[in-house]
């Protein structure tokens, strides 16, 4: 069996966890039993519960394309708004995180709770309000995910970015060589400065999916799916918000919400655009970003 690497060991996990080995086991057993259309890569682990500290349940999010990046932002967001008493949104504490082989695993707390709906757009609303309000953690000014990892978000060919990037200046280099390379001579270049310097990186959620929120018992919002969620320069919220996911719950929400305006989603859209023709990220890339090139 191929090591386990620990990447997140939460000193407040439960107890009565599992080991790593034996939660991939019962991953592999109880996944292909517990698929539906919106869940295809998460199982709900039932535990044996021995005293007050141990928990009844929890969530693993397993499968080759889960990635540590996604873990350790989830774990901070979760940790940033739990510090918010009254927050309007909360996220799911991560109690383990680790890698096995090719594939991730992010172990957290279940949420006993409903998808939204049409009803809770409001509420919803007022989630995506505070979490686009949430800073990079101070330790890092790398656009991505917290820790570094590529970047998803519909401005992507497969929302996905191919490569980490070390500095916003590194984005916006390649956002432009894409402009450059694709000859659209008549728009301008991006310039991600000034909107920095007023907001600097914020959350951003880039899938407002019913399927990425729920209601818990309590009627409290709860964020799902930390996938999509990078630290970005507000226009790529815009961008999200406008060219994201196409459902009238996503308009419903992104109508309710206020955020930095941006003056870059004309050549971000070109630009984004201009990749489709190659079905590739790799356009406008430099030499040095190249290098950074692999197979995920």
């Amino acid at each position: 069996m191929p090591p386990v690497e620990v990447v997140i060991n939460a000193e407040s996990k439960p107890e009565n966890l599992p080991t790593p080995e034996e939660i991939i086991k019962q991953c592999f057993d109880l996944g292909p039993l517990q698929t539906t259309p919106t869940n295809i890569n998460g199982v709900r682990l039932t535990l044996v519960k021995k005293s007050k500290n141990d928990a009844s349940d929890v969530w693993v999010k397993y499968g080759g394309n889960t990635r540590m990046g996604e873990a350790r932002t989830q774990n901070f967001v979760a940790q940033y708004l739990d510090d918010k008493a009254d927050s309007a949104v909360r996220a799911p504490r991560v109690y383990l995180a680790f890698t096995w082989s090719d594939w991730g695993y992010i172990v957290m707390e279940y949420i006993d709770g409903q998808i939204c709906g049409h009803s809770d757009v409001a509420q919803v609303a007022a989630a995506v309000q505070t979490l686009i309000a949430v800073p990079n953690p101070s330790s890092t000014s790398a656009p991505g995910p917290v820790g570094g990892g590529v970047i998803e978000h519909p401005f992507f060919i497969e929302r996905t970015s191919s490569i980490w990037y070390e500095s916003v200046e590194e984005l916006e280099d390649h956002i432009n060589g894409i402009l450059d390379a694709t000859r659209e001579v008549r728009v301008r270049h991006v310039s991600f400065g000034p909107e920095l310097a007023s907001h600097g990186l914020r959350l951003c959620p880039s899938d407002l999916n019913f399927a990425n929120f729920m209601k818990d018992k309590e009627n409290r919002i709860i964020a799902l799916d930390f996938a999509g969620y990078s630290f970005l320069p507000p226009s790529f919220f815009a961008f999200a918000l406008k060219y994201g996911h196409p459902s009238v719950f996503t308009h419903r929400v992104a109508s309710r919400v206020v955020h930095p305006p941006s003056t870059e989603l004309g050549p971000m859209m070109s630009a984004s655009c201009g990749l489709v023709p190659y079905s590739s990220n790799n356009i406008g890339l430099s030499k040095e970003l190249a290098c950074r090139l692999r197979i995920w």
